[in-house]
């Protein structure tokens, strides 16, 4: 069904797609038919009656699955936009190719730029105004006026934003927060305009490009992973005009995170590598980026370079000063250097090595790590099947499940999906287990089924 009477200003609307982050199709249904378009034509395109049109308008909220999947359908939506990129997209460019080809060409162009800037080759920063400037184009609706003048307290609180919403982000996965960050991100930008100093100018540039990358993983925590590139771009910017390699090193970081858990673990690596190259200066963040590397490696099945690169960012965090070391990374603590070598010897497939360190791994985790500790709990449960512990595997993969349903993040599925797998075939065998694995796998089911975002 035809959508040409929406306006494409509808979709470019800053409050749109931040609604359509968090799934307020109230909100969304509001704006359209501020542009003209009526209740009776929404109802014609989503397949709703009117009245029920009329009840999303007035704050009833839309929780169906079935019915969001209709509504951007309906309308024309990228599911992605919704937090939804896992299922088909109906969204096709001029010559009618699918928009995930375009968004694959829009990764590898990311992916290249990185490399020049890194690199130090020719960049084509007309290019990725390009690439970035579309996804973010709902940035225009910036405030009226810039700040008359900014100073460092200015900057100071931006840190400060970054490490409450990082504390969030680990207790309960970044889902909702991603309309808060880009509104930060956004003015944060006219504050560029304002009178200042040139210190101040640089810290400030260093501040944007950590802030975008924040938003770029909360993006990307709610499935929105063309935004999320579009913000690690921007954070790159911004990286190398203010001189900053460590926040380039983290944007990278962030950047192959996502290719690792959505994409393909030979671009992570290559990001992952790229940032290594800007992290020389700080042990602890070069042990990061070694210890992902050595992850994605093992998921590309490279293991001829796993061992080497484990090895030697167990060393190199060995090594560190955590306390005096860059202040981003300095959450990565013992936790999760036990947790990061237990992953790559599970994706090795050295279950009796990684369920020792991912057991380790549980055990010293705080109680604000719920995030980490789901993932490595389901981890480890995985693990444990794989040795046949079915007992301690069903045990873990229970509390992982609970502890799953407090946490909001587009990776559980992704995290989840072994332990799930393993656990459909044990049900169906004639094990004495398969009930109890048939109740894990059906619990798995119903924490990784999308759920509506509360505002």
């Amino acid at each position: 069904m035809s959508t040409e009477d929406i306006p494409p200003a509808v979709w470019r609307s800053a409050e749109v797609r931040d609604a359509l982050a968090v799934r307020d199709i109230g909100t969304v249904y509001r704006v359209l038919r501020e542009h003209g378009v009526s209740q009776s034509r929404i109802a014609q395109l989503t397949g709703q009656a009117q009245s029920e049109v009329s009840d999303v308008l007035n704050g009833r909220a839309v929780r169906s699955y079935e019915l969001l999947a209709r509504i951007a359908t309906g309308l024309g939506i990228p599911r992605g936009w919704m937090g939804m990129a896992g299922e088909p997209d109906p969204a096709t460019d001029g010559a009618g190719q699918p928009v995930e080809e375009d968004e694959k060409a829009k990764r590898r162009r990311f992916l290249s730029y990185a490399g020049s800037l890194v690199l130090g080759a020719e960049t084509d920063i007309a290019g990725s105004a390009d690439l970035f400037a579309a996804e973010l184009s709902r940035f225009a609706d910036l405030p009226p006026t810039p700040p008359g003048r900014v100073g460092s307290s200015d900057v100071a609180a931006l840190d400060v934003l970054m490490s409450s919403l990082r504390q969030i982000d680990q207790r309960y996965g970044g889902v909702g927060q991603y309309g808060t960050v880009a509104a930060a991100a956004r003015r944060a930008e006219r504050m560029l305009e304002a009178s200042m100093s040139e210190a101040v100018r640089t810290d400030l540039l260093g501040a944007l490009c950590k802030l975008h990358a924040t938003a770029g993983w909360t993006a990307v925590e709610n499935g929105l992973l063309a935004s999320g590139n579009a913000h690690y771009g921007r954070a790159l910017d911004f990286g190398r005009d203010g001189a900053d390699p460590l926040a380039i090193a983290r944007t990278l970081y962030a950047a192959g995170r996502a290719e690792l858990d959505f994409g393909d673990p030979n671009s992570a690596l290559k990001l992952f590598q790229l940032g290594s190259i800007r992290a020389e200066s700080s042990p602890l963040v070069s042990s990061v980026l070694q210890l992902n590397s050595a992850w994605a490696a093992a998921h590309a099945e490279r293991p001829g370079s796993v061992r080497r690169m484990l090895d030697q960012g167990r060393a190199l965090h060995a090594a560190a000063e955590i306390e005096a070391d860059y202040p981003m990374f300095r959450w990565f603590g013992e936790a999760d250097v036990l947790g990061m070598t237990g992953s790559v010897q599970l994706a090795m497939g050295e279950h009796e090595s990684a369920a020792l360190h991912l057991s380790r791994a549980v055990a010293a985790r705080a109680p604000g790590e719920v995030r980490s500790a789901l993932f490595e709990l389901a981890s480890l449960a995985e693990a444990k099947l794989a040795l046949g512990d079915h007992a301690s595997a069903v045990r873990h993969g229970r509390r992982a499940v609970l502890l799953a349903g407090g946490v909001r993040s587009a990776r559980l599925r992704g995290r989840l999906a072994g332990l799930r797998r393993r656990c459909g075939e044990l049900a169906v065998s004639r094990n004495s287990w398969r009930d109890s694995a048939e109740e894990l796998a059906l619990g798995i089911d119903g924490v990784i089924a999308p759920r509506p975002v509360p505002r």
